[in-house]
Order: C-alpha cells, then sequence, then structure tokens
C-alpha cells in the first residue's frame, strides 16, 4: 500500500469510528485500520439485504469496539462518539430501485439518519474529521464526459437524491466548524466481502455471482455501455490517504480509476476466468429507467492531490475476487435472519 509508513504514523492510537463498518468497503477498511494500530469503533445497524457481514471482521473482532445500531439512534451511539478524532461515514443503505419503491424508508434510512448522526457528532465530537462517501450516481445521465466533479447532479433515482442530500448535510456542518468534511463520490466498486444473495448493488459482483454458480451471466441491454470499476483494497488506499490531506479538506472528489470498461469486456473477463457464458437480454423496464448509459469518469482531481493511482488491473483483481468466493461463498451467497447475518459454521 502506498505510503504505509506514513499511514502508520498517522493512524497509531488514533481513535476512529467507521459507520457501515460489517459491510463490503467498511470492513475492508476497518481491517486495514486495525492493522495500522487506530482504536477502532464500527457502527453497523445491520439493516437485511444491505451487506452487513460478522464474518467480513471476524479476523479482528477483538482489537475493536462493535455497535450494533443505526446511527440516527443517538440515545444508543451516543457515548460510542464521543471524542472520536476521524469518522469514515460509510453508512448507506443503497438500491436504486428500491429507492422508487420504497422513497419513505429510503428516506429515513439515509437521510433523517444521517442528519441525526451529523447533529450528535458535531456536539459529542466536535473537532473530528470526517470523510463521506458519496455515488457517481448522484450525476444521472452524463452531460459531458468524462465526467468530473464540477457536472451537474442529476440522479435518476430517490436514493442518488438522499446521497446528495446528505452530502450537502456534511458541506452545511463544516461550513458552521461543527466537523471538518471530504467527500470521495464513488464508482463502480467490486472485490471480496460483498453480499453475493441479490443483484441490487453492484452488477460485476453479481456476475461473479453467476459465473461461480455455473450460470449464464445476463448482460442487460447490447453490453456497449462503460462502466468505471474500481477494485475496493484500491478504495480502502485512497481512503486512508484523503484522511490525513489537510488539502481535501472540505473538497469533494471523484474516486475512480478513469479507464473505461464497457460491460460486455466486464462480462467476458469473468467468463474466461469461471468457465461460464454470458448473452445479452433486453433491460427490464425498471432497470431502464435508472439506466445512464455510458459514463467515463474523470477522477484526476484526487489522484493529482494524493499522487494516488489504482494499484490493481481489472483481471487480477477479478481473479483474487473469485478466488475469495470460491473459498467462501457459502458465508456471502445468502442472505440474513433478522438484522444479523446468520451461518450455520460460526466464524472459524
Amino acid at each position: 500500500m502506498q505510503g504505509s509508513p506514513r499511514l502508520s504514523g498517522y493512524y497509531s492510537g488514533k481513535r476512529v469510528l467507521v459507520t457501515g463498518g460489517m459491510g463490503f468497503i467498511g470492513s475492508n477498511l476497518v481491517r486495514h485500520l486495525v492493522r495500522l494500530g487506530a482504536s477502532v469503533t464500527v457502527i453497523d445497524a445491520c439493516f437485511p439485504d444491505q451487506g452487513a457481514n460478522l464474518f467480513n471482521l471476524r479476523e479482528v473482532l477483538e482489537d475493536l469496539v462493535l455497535v450494533v445500531a443505526d446511527i440516527g439512534s443517538s440515545n444508543e451511539i451516543s457515548s460510542y462518539i464521543v471524542d472520536q478524532e476521524l469518522v469514515f461515514n460509510l453508512a448507506s443503505c443503497i438500491s436504486h430501485i428500491g429507492s422508487l419503491h420504497n422513497p419513505f424508508q429510503d428516506l429515513e434510512r439515509n437521510c433523517f439518519s444521517q442528519l441525526r448522526f451529523l447533529s450528535a457528532l458535531s456536539e459529542l465530537s466536535p473537532r473530528a474529521r470526517v470523510i463521506y462517501t458519496g455515488s457517481r450516481s448522484q450525476y444521472g445521465n452524463p452531460v459531458y464526459a468524462p465526467i468530473d466533479e464540477d457536472h451537474p447532479l442529476k440522479p435518476l433515482d430517490i436514493n442518488g437524491v438522499h446521497k446528495t442530500t446528505v452530502e450537502e448535510y456534511h458541506r452545511i456542518f463544516h461550513g458552521l466548524g461543527h466537523i471538518t468534511f471530504t467527500s470521495l463520490r464513488l464508482t463502480n466498486i467490486f472485490g471480496p466481502h460483498h453480499q453475493m444473495h441479490h443483484d441490487g448493488q453492484g452488477f460485476l459482483n453479481w456476475f461473479i455471482r453467476q459465473g461461480l454458480s455455473g450460470q449464464e451471466i445476463c448482460v442487460f441491454g447490447d453490453g456497449s455501455q462503460e462502466r468505471d470499476f474500481l477494485y475496493v483494497d484500491d478504495v480502502v488506499e485512497a481512503l486512508l490517504l484523503v484522511a490525513p490531506e489537510k488539502r481535501s479538506e472540505g473538497g469533494i472528489f471523484n474516486l475512480a480509476s478513469g479507464i473505461p470498461v464497457t460491460v460486455a469486456e466486464a462480462a467476458e473477463a469473468v467468463c474466461g476466468l469461471t468457465g461460464t457464458s454470458w448473452r445479452r437480454i433486453p433491460y427490464p423496464p425498471e432497470r431502464c429507467s435508472v439506466e445512464p448509459g455510458s459514463l467515463r469518469i474523470d477522477g484526476s482531481r484526487l489522484q493529482k492531490l494524493l499522487g494516488w493511482t489504482p494499484g490493481s488491473d481489472l483481471r487480477n483483481s477479478l481473479a483474487e475476487t473469485i478466488s475469495f468466493y470460491r473459498r467462501h461463498g457459502s458465508r456471502y451467497f445468502h442472505g440474513q435472519r433478522g438484522n444479523v447475518f446468520y451461518s450455520e459454521k460460526g466464524l472459524d
């Protein structure tokens, strides 16, 4: 990882809170923070189908404080957010189509909870450094390409609207001097420790599930749509590097590889590693409404600031991801019972 000695010096002994820390990106981040010597607290609501999985933290459970609670439940979390120095705010319910079917639930879980959390944080940790993870879904259909941070924000779904709203909450609290924030807008992230029991949170991860299950991979449309894929290890590295960077404070940045890959090329790569095949199918009507078309994302602003570039190429990182799910697929190919991830095999 780039800058490891500098990162160790920054994070050693630092009080760090990670919201959504049992999920995909959060758990990958938490494990690195523990290795860097941080004093880590994880808060996760463990909402069904959102990806929280106790198995994700099995290696570091004894080295952190784990709180199962909604970040909007101030009475439940207040004692855990006192005097936190650094907050990686990754808590978010992600379902683009689901947010259209149940917009008020999305509003409660994303906007209301975040506003309560930021209010409590500004009171109990008024000097906290907050890194928020936004989304490329905030842009909607591209007006020009590549999409930079000044591109108009016209989300195609309620979830994208709420991600934009929460980013604005952070900006306002920053402007009032209650917190110091940076927002990183993420692209299509894939890798180990992602939920793999439904296709609502990233189609590349679902392609992997289909390939490993011996199914034919289904590509919506003609497959020519371009996406910007980023391996989760590269995301974690950027998150760790941006927190100590004072020049990023108050800023909003795209976190992207800058390398366009078509959906068909991604499907072909997965097929080559899993031995399955793929085919094109028409878009289901409800997915048409949230399909932005080809997306080329400009991540150069953050790359220049941090001196960071993604270290993983698509094929090798896909191979690592597929290898992980070959070993541990039983932990991820099934859902939850209640609000705690269920596994008959325990955590070994």
